[in-house]
């Protein structure tokens, strides 16, 4: 998960979120995503990826990143069922400090 997560799309709003922030606090924790990124909400300060906390990056941006992978993250398409990217996609926009 190394490389940028855009900081922009929705100018800030997460967006029309279709995915469960809940469950995807597990999904982030279980998939490891802190150990590449901050996010206060998960107690994770990893410094590889973007602070996510600092991202106006909106719902179908963090889904499209997190699907497909780019900027030297690796797609999670093959690796999450794209319920749990939906979910991880929902928490990492409405989590964000």
């Amino acid at each position: 998960m190394i490389g940028a997560v855009p900081t922009n799309g929705g100018g800030g709003d997460s967006g029309d979120v279709k995915g469960d922030p809940e469950a995807g606090a597990d999904v982030f924790a279980s998939a490891g995503c802190g150990s590449c990124h901050t996010l206060a909400d998960a107690e994770s300060s990893g410094t590889v990826g973007p602070n996510l906390d600092n991202s106006s990056i909106d719902y179908e941006g963090a889904l499209d990143q997190i699907t497909n992978g780019g900027g030297g993250m690796k797609a999670y398409s093959g690796t999450l069922t794209e319920e749990e990217i939906a979910n991880v996609a929902a928490y990492v926009v409405t989590a964000r400090g």
